[in-house]
């Protein structure tokens, strides 16, 4: 064999002989060759061992890589070898000396003044630092568990005739071990002392005052209190039913008192991220309801940040098709995940209104088709849907933080899931057909029907422009409509100012009409119609003549004033503030996406503050957490940068762009990541190439979609609850954590729409690009 042939199989075969390495030093080289090389023809496995036991030997050559080290160089002895080093190099060195049993052989010495091993070791410092450098600690959707160390500050307080002369002392954490009492000086009592305490009557805890005997454990000054923390143990012989009353109590009253200091602020601190998150998410809340083994839309939530981002009304206009809305349903429990399209397609018998999921075209193969005739029609919507289960313990545990009964809400407590909805509809507007398709006639199943749910929403009262307070009426009026015709009509709310009334769907009605109810002693009023929805009979008024508004109005008010108590649990405003802050408190523990929180630093990086994440979410793949650090280097680092840098990020900080599309392609046969430019993959032959390995199962695409968006502003609608139990505990960590909120100004979530653009790339359909690109490298 020639020395260029054994040349070759040394470089082929490298990492088979640095595994064998160890098996040289414990004198196993045959059993080692056997175990990871039994097919090799013999001449290669002779070439392998030989090179094997030549490395493994023994040199005293001295090692010198100032060539191509970097700056400073040191001179040292190692084994009473001298060596010309510089840091890389002998970090090199110590590693290598590691795998050859702590010897300092030929391989070391080859490795220390090798170039291109030195090269590759500078590359994996690099690519380390800038994974280091992207690296973000993470926190979950789900409400942190304290578990038994779970501590409330209680409002009432305890005295003992053996501690502080019988004064009433406050608790500052009942637990389930034990007690913490608060003192201006330290007390007179000694650690390991039991003392009795009297617990006064407390609802829930004890049905009369009661006395408990608690050990004391130690004494220590609180410095955010400013006080001594006297910290008391239950006695073994502590009845088991108090200690399980008390347990019961802890759990049903955490979320209507404050915790201990610590975990308070713990606890504020994740749901003023929470809510920061969902008051800046482009997803819109849909909460449903069991239907028939399936679901029905009941209710949506619209916030700053999904109403600035779609156009809100009419995606739930889009989602309310009923048959539509089963199929979804199917495709929700199955997949978690869909995409419905809505649009119009101009056809010979005129224009014809279509919804679908990409799965119902999918099925008809008819995706790459519609896409290009929604396309075309310029008038369509894709939108991207994510289902979540909502517990009955987190139902119960949003009804006690708002102090709602449950029971004054029946419509809420049916509600079993929420999906999120996004228009996702810029990855489509510009896609075209590669290649010819056929054409089919259009399905039944995917034409809209006209049945539709009715899904209301509620709003925070920022966004909400109707100012006045308005109560729920039922209440028979006549309408009258011209000079002899009328409307009979009931009355639905009441305000100072206007009226909402329901007429018969259909009905004419003119822009002002005369509204009489007998039972309100109004009669022939002239009314502006605000709004008239002709399907549901829905017609919405305000007082034409400013002459007539303070004689209403003040008709109102006193007609309020006699049945206060009536009318205040019809007041509309205080309905939907309750239900607004009940479905929030359900909506900000399910968010669909991975989510960014960013605040204001000099440095680009150091920006990002902490990942959200849910614990089923995909949204990191191809990459993984490891234990609470979450990299984000995959999805924001410049490729190729020897130092860590983020043009994604600089661009949507500076709101240059709010959202971008990362590609990466997993190639199965070694896992290797190949990450694909957004331009190329939308736009460039490359894409082509990417759909014939799907098609021949080489690769597996993951399309993750990126989305900016600044913060609204510090507070959000729940900021002041949030905070109100804080305040109560420590004035100053109050006003330290309200100031903190000034500090976010963006939130980025992370989404992973593989399962559409896969379908697209198979489907033949690419993107019109806007400008010319060039092609680059291609997937192996």
């Amino acid at each position: 064999m020639s020395s260029g042939d054994e040349k070759a199989i040394i470089k082929q075969y490298q990492p088979l002989i640095r595994a064998l390495i160890p098996y040289e030093q414990q004198n196993k080289l045959l059993e080692g060759i056997n175990k990871f090389s039994k097919r090799l023809p013999s001449s290669v496995r002779k070439v392998v061992r030989e090179e094997v036991i030549r490395l493994t030997s023994l040199t005293d050559a001295p090692a010198d890589n100032s060539a191509f080290a970097r700056f400073p160089v040191m001179k040292f002895k190692h084994f009473g070898v001298q060596m010309r080093l510089d840091k890389v190099g002998a970090q090199i060195l110590k590693n290598e000396t590691a795998l050859y049993r702590d010897r300092y052989t030929v391989g070391v010495f080859e490795s220390v003044m090798n170039s291109s091993f030195y090269q590759t070791q500078i590359k994996k410092e690099q690519f380390q630092k800038v994974v280091d450098a992207f690296n973000v600690e993470s926190q979950s959707f789900s409400d942190i568990e304290f578990g038994d160390d779970i501590a409330i500050r209680p409002n009432f307080s305890v005295s003992s005739a053996e501690f502080e002369n019988g004064r009433n002392c406050a608790i500052s954490a009942l637990s389930f071990k034990g007690l913490a009492l608060e003192t201006k000086r330290p007390p007179n009592v000694n650690t390991g002392e039991t003392i009795t305490f009297m617990l006064p009557e407390i609802v829930g805890l004890t049905k009369e005052a009661t006395e408990v005997s608690l050990t004391l454990s130690g004494i220590k000054y609180n410095k955010e209190l400013g006080k001594y923390e006297s910290h008391f143990q239950f006695e073994d012989n502590v009845d088991s039913a108090f200690i399980s009353n008390l347990k019961r109590y802890i759990s049903l009253t955490a979320y209507k008192q404050p915790l201990q200091l610590d975990l308070e602020i713990e606890r504020a601190m994740q749901d003023l991220e929470r809510d920061r998150i969902l008051e800046n998410s482009p997803w819109l809340p849909v909460f449903l309801a069991p239907h028939k083994s399936l679901f029905k839309p009941v209710i949506g939530l619209f916030t700053k940040g999904n109403t600035g981002f779609n156009d809100a009304k009419h995606l739930l206009s889009c989602l309310r098709e009923k048959p539509m809305f089963e199929v979804l349903s199917k495709e929700l429990q199955r997949y978690r995940e869909a995409f419905v399209f809505c649009g119009t397609i101009k056809t010979k018998q005129g224009e014809v209104q279509v919804v679908a999921t990409h799965r119902q075209l999918l099925k008809l193969a008819q995706l790459n088709a519609l896409v290009y005739l929604l396309v075309k029609g310029g008038n369509f919507t894709c939108i991207h849907c994510r289902l979540d289960n909502i517990s009955n313990e987190d139902k119960r545990r949003a009804f006690a933080i708002h102090d709602i009964s449950a029971n004054d809400f029946e419509s809420l407590k049916d509600i079993s899931h929420v999906m999120y909805c996004k228009d996702v509809t810029c990855y489509l507007s510009n896609l075209t057909l590669s290649s010819k398709c056929d054409f089919k006639p259009l399905s039944r199943s995917i034409r809209a029907s006209g049945k539709a749910w009715h899904i209301d929403f509620v709003m925070e009262e920022a966004l909400d422009r109707r100012s006045e307070t308005r109560y729920l009426l039922d209440k028979p009026a006549t309408v009258r409509t011209g000079l002899l015709s009328t409307l009979e009509a009931q009355v639905s709310d009441l305000s100072a100012k206007g009226m909402k009334i329901i007429v018969k769907p259909h009905s004419v009605i003119q822009k002002d009409v005369r509204v009489s109810v007998p039972e309100l002693k109004l009669k022939n009023e002239k009314y502006k119609v605000i709004d008239f929805n002709a399907e549901t009979g829905v017609v919405r008024l305000c007082l034409l003549e400013e002459a007539r508004i303070s004689k209403v109005s003040a008709s109102v008010d006193s007609m309020i004033e006699k049945q206060s108590a009536h009318f205040k649990t019809r007041d509309i405003a205080r309905l939907q503030r309750a239900t607004h802050r009940y479905i929030w408190e359900l909506a900000v523990r399910h968010m669909p996406s991975l989510s960014v929180l960013c605040v204001m630093n000099r440095h680009t990086l150091d920006r990002l503050k902490t990942v959200y994440q849910s614990e089923t979410s995909d949204d990191l793949y191809p990459f993984s957490r490891t234990q609470r650090v979450i990299p984000l280097h995959g999805f924001f680092a410049d490729k190729g940068q020897a130092k860590p840098k983020s043009r994604l990020l600089e661009e949507m900080f500076k709101e240059t762009t709010n959202n971008s599309l990362v590609v990466h392609c997993v190639r199965k046969s070694d896992s290797r990541l190949v990450f694909i430019n957004e331009k190329d993959f939308l736009y460039s032959k490359l894409r082509l190439q990417i759909r014939d390995q799907l098609v021949n199962d080489k690769i597996q695409l993951s399309a993750t979609d990126i989305s900016a968006v600044r913060c609204h502003g510090a507070a959000t609608p729940l900021t002041k609850k949030r905070l109100a139990q804080l305040s109560k505990l420590n004035k100053a960590m109050y006003e330290k954590l309200e100031a903190m909120q000034a500090g976010y100004t963006h939130c980025i979530f992370l989404t992973n729409m593989s399962a559409l653009h896969h379908d697209l790339v198979i489907d033949n359909l690419i993107g019109k690009a806007p400008e010319a690109t060039v092609d680059v490298s291609v997937v192996a």
